[in-house]
């Protein structure tokens, strides 16, 4: 009876429709987020950082920050599917078939203590939706998260750290991935690395623009830490 009682469970799950954002029984072919999840979406499009245009999806605010925060330091790596389908339906310009997508490394510190790059998990996402090759070729040899660092100071942070592998072959345009991008310190100094290898088509795209300042909608400083 109670293997009867757990099987009969599972079947009903399975036809129990959840919203990917926050868990709340939603309608079936009503889609995949319920509407309080819906409309605590806050798309963006674009900002310019260093000359370099990034496509920025979602202010990092709301559900998708949420779902960032649980992909990080949560351990909910599935979530990383749903957030490179949330990016490319609001993304300006997605990635073709001839284009290249390549995840910003995370800090070796960071790599060690989840283990897994968050952003690697995201842009292989992406490549699969959109059949770009996914690449690894940039290499990290230093510098601590960006988390907490001050916007005076994140630019030194990242100065220097990235090199990209020899050998490494690109096609079309690279389609540099991050989860979210503050200052763009790390972007501007990624591209301008990949340049100096001869990488120079490159598009950098983020699932949130973590916008600070007094308009801001979402808080001054990120808190470092899980449920937050």
């Amino acid at each position: 009876m109670a293997l009867l009682s757990k099987s009969k469970k599972f079947l009903l799950s399975l036809l129990v429709h959840r919203c990917r954002g926050c868990g709340s029984r939603i309608e079936p072919g009503t889609g995949s987020f319920c509407r309080w999840c819906l409309v605590r979406m806050y798309p963006h499009g674009d900002q310019m950082v260093g000359g370099i245009r990034v496509l920025t999806a979602f202010l990092h605010s709301g559900v998708v920050r949420e779902m960032v925060l649980r992909l990080k330091f949560g351990g909910e790596r599935k979530l990383a599917v749903t957030l490179a389908e949330l990016a490319l339906s609001s993304w300006k310009e997605t990635p073709s078939t001839e284009d290249t997508v390549i995840p910003v490394p995370t800090s070796p510190g960071r790599l060690r203590e989840r283990g897994y790059n968050q952003a690697a998990l995201i842009a292989s996402a992406v490549s699969r939706a959109t059949g770009a090759r996914f690449v690894q070729p940039l290499i990290r040899s230093g510098g601590e998260s960006q988390i907490g660092v001050s916007k005076a100071a994140r630019p030194g942070n990242v100065s220097g750290k990235f090199s990209v592998r020899s050998g490494t072959r690109c096609y079309g345009r690279v389609w540099l991935i991050d989860d979210v991008m503050t200052t763009g310190a790390t972007i501007t100094e990624i591209v301008s690395t990949l340049s100096d290898a001869g990488i120079r088509r490159v598009q950098p795209a983020v699932v949130c623009f973590r916008r600070t300042g007094e308009k801001s909608i979402i808080p001054r400083k990120e808190v470092n830490h899980a449920g937050v």
